[in-house]
């Protein structure tokens, strides 16, 4: 697993140089974008500038999204660990029903959340002592200056069924990296979020970055349960209450916070230094 980290790491490195080159597009990476993917190994990371920020290609392609009865097992036993004596009070039964989900047409998600130096500021007043940097992301935000932030360069906020999968594939992957548990891929901090990017071995299948903690991310969707049966291109319910943020953050130190599926709902308005975004957008055939 570390090997195949490095490897994705030079690959990734390789792309942003042809990037700041100009290199074509590759075509045969158009192509299988468009006709989508059945499986994870069947794509090569593809990164480029998109509006001002490093994206990553998601192809087309359809995936099982939520957790099986397996999985939430696991998450389970990784809950009741964590808080011991406490017990777990979390209640999971909103990752399911596992359904499959259809993504008809390739899109942009960010390689990394949105970072200060991207958003033009540090978090307010209110929001701790911690002493920024220009290359961590930016949290203390809420859901609607997030999206203000990624329609202002022609993007959007990702889709929830986008979110996951760019982070899980059609692999269904547990965590970004695989099926098994790992401290060392997730972006995790004790006191402070950490730089984007510091964890590169825990990339996902699309070279997408700190997918597994970092920061929680809000997506466009609003909260509610998932469907029974089969979906193609879902856009969440038509209203809410509650807005959606992926990703566990980086305080998240345990494995079912960082799992691929977790949810966690929160209101529209709500700004802490562990919640923040990435964007995505709409991928153009034409791309040069």
């Amino acid at each position: 697993m570390a090997l195949f980290g490095l490897l994705l790491l030079a690959a990734i490195a390789a792309l942003v140089s042809n990037r700041s080159k100009n290199a074509p597009f590759p075509e045969e990476a158009r192509l299988l974008a468009t006709e989508g993917v059945a499986e994870n190994a069947s794509w090569q990371p593809v990164i480029r500038a998109v509006s001002g920020l490093d994206m990553a290609l998601v192809p087309a392609g359809c995936f099982v999204m939520g957790a099986t009865d397996e999985q939430l097992v696991e998450a389970q036993d990784s809950c009741d660990a964590y808080y011991g004596a406490f017990g777990c009070s979390r209640d999971f039964s909103d990752e399911q029903p596992a359904h499959e989900v259809c993504i008809s047409a390739p899109y942009w998600i960010g390689l990394t959340a949105v970072t200060n130096r991207q958003y033009g500021s540090n978090s307010g007043p209110g929001s701790g002592s911690m002493r920024r940097q220009p290359n961590w992301p930016r949290e203390t935000v809420t859901w609607a200056q997030a999206d203000e932030f990624c329609r202002a360069r022609g993007l959007r906020l990702p889709r929830e069924a986008e979110w996951e999968f760019a982070a899980r594939g059609p692999d269904a992957l547990i965590y970004p990296w695989g099926n098994v548990y790992d401290i060392e891929l997730a972006t995790l901090r004790k006191i402070s979020p950490a730089p984007v990017g510091e964890r590169p071995a825990g990339a996902s299948w699309v070279g997408a970055l700190d997918m597994a903690g970092g920061i929680a991310e809000w997506v466009t969707d609003w909260y509610g349960p998932y469907p029974a049966g089969s979906v193609t291109d879902p856009t969440g319910p038509l209203s809410g209450e509650l807005r959606v943020a992926r990703g566990g953050d980086w305080f998240a130190h345990a494995a079912f916070l960082v799992r691929t599926t977790f949810r966690q709902p929160l209101a529209p308005a709500y700004a802490t230094t562990s919640v923040g975004f990435r964007c995505a957008g709409d991928f153009a055939p034409s791309t040069p």
